[in-house]
């Protein structure tokens, strides 16, 4: 799995013990063991890990947004006592409850809570997390390569409007100019987007190819080496037609 940045902020065992403790629940081992070494941040760009909240659920004991019945795995009543360990960008919800064995999956826009082992056959977190995107979104395979963007913050970003579509070059064909002209660990590229990770700069580059207009770069400045290669990108898109977006 690809680390976009080496500055890390593990969260303590301590923290952790102290939810449960406090909670009366159980976090997951493998849970735990990634938050230990990594900390919160973003998995493949679809979920968000993150530390145990207690508080997420709590207001949607008043709605009805959840199907409950004498079949299904927790009560309306419940959800304030579920912790949350996750959400993805699409606004799911990951979560524990102390009466439940495995993960509770809580969808934005479906009405069935659905439970999904946490545990079985030592499984990692994120080969956990990669069974519940097949699973839940119908794909045959996870994102791939796999990458993990820890937060922290020393991340910085900047937007760029880019205006070479009306002078012949496509976003594409900028997106392939640079991939030869720089160094990048990894690729990620498909027909809405294209994503140039460097681990050197703690970020990566963003091209958004589904509207041909918008140029991401996301990137830490802690030393030197980052801040060279970051005005050396910057030079680069603003020598083919890329305005930065205020």
């Amino acid at each position: 799995m690809y680390m976009v940045t080496r500055a890390l902020k593990p969260v303590s065992g301590q923290e952790l013990d102290h939810v449960e403790q406090e909670h009366h629940i159980k976090l997951p081992s493998s849970y735990r063991s990634w938050m230990e070494r990594y900390g919160e941040g973003t998995y493949s760009g679809w979920m968000n890990v993150q530390r145990p909240d207690p508080e997420v659920l709590k207001p949607f004991v008043e709605y009805d947004f959840w199907v409950h019945t004498d079949a299904t795995l927790i009560s309306q009543r419940q959800l304030e006592e579920c912790i949350t360990i996750g959400s993805s960008v699409d606004g799911d919800f990951l979560a524990v409850h102390p009466d439940v064995e495995g993960l509770l999956w809580l969808p934005r826009h479906d009405e069935q809570i659905t439970l999904w082992p946490c545990n079985d056959n030592g499984a990692s977190f994120v080969e956990i997390l990669d069974r519940i995107y097949c699973g839940y979104y119908h794909r045959d395979k996870p994102v791939a390569p796999a990458y993990y963007e820890p937060w922290n913050e020393q991340r910085h970003h900047a937007f760029y409007n880019f205006t070479g579509k009306e002078k012949g070059l496509s976003m594409k064909a900028l997106a392939d100019l640079c991939k030869s002209r720089f160094s990048w660990g990894v690729i990620i590229e498909n027909e809405y987007t294209c994503k140039l990770f460097s681990v050197s700069m703690g970020g990566y580059m963003r091209f958004n190819y589904a509207y041909e207009r918008e140029i991401a770069l996301f990137y830490e400045t802690e030393d030197a080496a980052a801040g060279t290669e970051v005005e050396e990108l910057r030079q680069f898109l603003q020598a083919h037609h890329c305005t930065v977006h205020e």
